[in-house]
């Protein structure tokens, strides 16, 4: 039995990665025919699934687990990856033929600001590699973007939320609400003004960030959805799903979905 984790920032990747997932056919085996209440969710060795996690089967029954980290990528690598990793390492060091874990995926934001393309580029592919090597010595990057480590027993992918686009309506920082933003954007031109122009008309308030941002295009035309569930339910619009896809696609990404949708 083996599974595949998914680490990311919040609450709010969190959501994104469910509707994705979803999105590429996966299941919430929380859900069931003709219940309107939730069951409890348990993985391949009976454990029940919580702490704000989430569980998720992709059409061969492969358990995916998406775990929110509360933090950035410093915490990310220095607990969670860090235990994942250690268990797994420890598995092959006591001759296990399969490993626990098949792939781990590391989710960021970069937070660079496409305004300063001189600062540096946040923690990328190679800093991973490097930093995997205090678990496998052996660990490799490949080409598709992964690395392997144990001999190819599993992998890690690391997924940083980017998009290119310059526009109004978007924030300039490189994070998933940009990514979203973009998506909304490129799918209805006609909301980016707005947007901007009463985010730049608040009296008295801070600078605008990626939050004020997404939440204004969630207040404006998404009110329903809640902040609970906004990021989810963005993939269930197919004119915004089809531009994350194209965004997804476009900084590397969109295959380490495929590959736990398998």
């Amino acid at each position: 039995m083996s599974e595949s984790v998914v680490l990311c920032e919040g609450y709010h990747d969190r959501e994104f990665w469910a509707g994705w997932l979803e999105h590429l056919g996966l299941t919430d085996p929380g859900l069931r025919p003709g219940r309107t209440e939730r069951v409890p969710i348990f993985d391949p060795w009976k454990k029940k699934v919580a702490g704000g996690q989430f569980g998720f089967l992709s059409p061969t029954d492969h358990f995916v687990r998406i775990v929110p980290c509360h933090g950035d990528i410093r915490r990310i690598k220095e607990t969670a990856a860090r235990d994942w990793l250690d268990s797994a390492a420890k598995e092959q060091r006591q001759g296990a033929g399969e490993s626990r874990l098949r792939r781990l995926v590391l989710s960021i934001d970069s937070d660079v600001n496409i305004d300063e393309p001189d600062i540096g580029k946040g923690f990328v592919l190679t800093d991973l590699c490097s930093w995997l090597w205090q678990f496998d010595r052996s660990a490799e990057l490949v080409e598709g973007g992964e690395v392997l480590l144990f001999g190819g027993a599993m992998a890690v992918s690391l997924v940083r939320w980017e998009a290119e686009d310059s526009m109004r309506g978007v924030p300039s920082k490189q994070t998933l609400e940009r990514l979203v933003c973009a998506a909304i954007v490129a799918a209805y031109p006609e909301r980016a003004e707005p947007v901007h122009r009463w985010l730049e008309s608040r009296p008295n308030a801070p600078e605008a960030g990626p939050k004020e941002f997404a939440w204004s295009h969630m207040a404006g035309w998404y009110a329903e959805f809640g902040s609970a569930t906004f990021y989810r339910k963005l993939w269930n619009e197919p004119a915004v799903a089809v531009q994350l896809q194209s965004r997804l696609e476009a900084c590397g990404v969109w295959q380490v979905a495929e590959e736990l949708a398998k």
